[in-house]
């Protein structure tokens, strides 16, 4: 299949690292008036040819008739869509790498254009393809695409047939390893070092930061927006507001009564994330610093050293 011909796809793409408030922060914007918040559009393909996963409704993903509508319209009436998705898998993964994704965008960001049989080609085009099936099936005029991954977002940006803008969050390296490790334990509380995937979380945050901000700067200012994600849980209305902007769609976003953190989180339908994407109601976001005092000493200052001259960059 090829790129469908036609009006450009409008994609608000939001870059970012694990444990960033990516997840949450798509999903508030995608339940605007007008967009569409699809999740992790790059993990699609593996959760299609693989089974057993869950759409944002609770449904599995086979099951849901909204994917379920966006996958015939994408590929056609009886197509073979684990066919499909084993082949986009490949192409993503050839072309943008699975691991160490932040290497491939160098080469992307220097490309102006695609050839059209090249891997790369063919994957934009289809990608193009799935993003109007997304937007003709839902009636939106904003995908949400929260994949996270800068080689994904540069081979967006440099596809013809996609408006895309860009939303870059970050969040302070020390509490996104913390986050990380407790999530490893299963919720517990970390009291000892765990220094290598402290280190490799570190370098992971200076690689895929460096990666997404090369992005944003090919994009150019009117495309794209840095977001710190503790000014996003601070004031999650107005963040909101700015992406809704950012992607063409300016509009008041009414402050809620209570505490100005305080969010509706509706059901969706995304395709990827976390289990935020399950969460519903109303919700009190607010800064997890428990790091300050639990990050253990020895990975605090391994993470410190590491991500020291970005994380000043960032005001941390």
């Amino acid at each position: 299949m090829g790129a469908v011909s036609g009006s450009d796809v409008r994609v608000l793409y939001v870059l970012g690292i694990y444990h960033s408030g990516t997840t949450v922060l798509s999903n508030l914007v995608g339940q605007r008036d007008g967009f569409f918040a699809a999740g992790e559009l790059r993990h699609l393909w593996p959760k299609l040819a693989l089974g057993g996963y869950r759409c944002g409704c609770g449904e599995p993903l086979e099951a849901c008739p909204v994917w379920t509508e966006i996958l015939r319209s994408a590929c056609g009436e009886g197509a073979d869509h684990v066919a499909w998705a084993r082949q986009m898998w490949q192409w993503q993964r050839e072309v943008l790498r699975k691991h160490h994704t932040w290497a491939a965008v160098p080469g992307l960001l220097r490309r102006r254009a695609f050839s059209r049989d090249s891997p790369a080609g063919r994957y934009a085009g289809e990608l193009t393809r799935f993003y109007r099936a997304i937007a003709e099936v839902i009636g939106c005029e904003v995908i949400v695409d929260s994949s996270k991954e800068a080689s994904d977002a540069a081979l967006v940006l440099r596809s013809t047939e996609i408006d895309a803008s860009f939303a870059q969050i970050v969040r302070d390296p020390r509490g996104l390893v913390y986050s990380l490790l407790r999530n490893q334990a299963d919720g517990q509380p970390v009291t000892t070092s765990q220094w290598r995937p402290a280190v490799y979380a570190a370098l992971s945050w200076d690689a895929g930061n460096l990666a997404a901000a090369a992005v944003r700067r090919a994009a150019g200012p009117g495309r794209s927006v840095l977001l710190r994600y503790e000014d996003f849980v601070a004031r999650p209305h107005e963040s909101v507001a700015a992406l809704s902007a950012l992607a063409g769609k300016p509009a008041r976003v009414p402050q809620p009564a209570g505490p100005v953190a305080a969010v509706t989180l509706h059901p969706t339908h995304t395709a990827g994330g976390n289990n935020n994407r399950f969460r519903t109601g109303e919700i009190h976001l607010r800064e997890d610093t428990q790091w300050r005092s639990s990050l253990h000493r020895l990975d605090r200052a391994a993470v410190t050293a590491l991500c020291l001259p970005l994380a000043k960059h960032y005001g941390y």
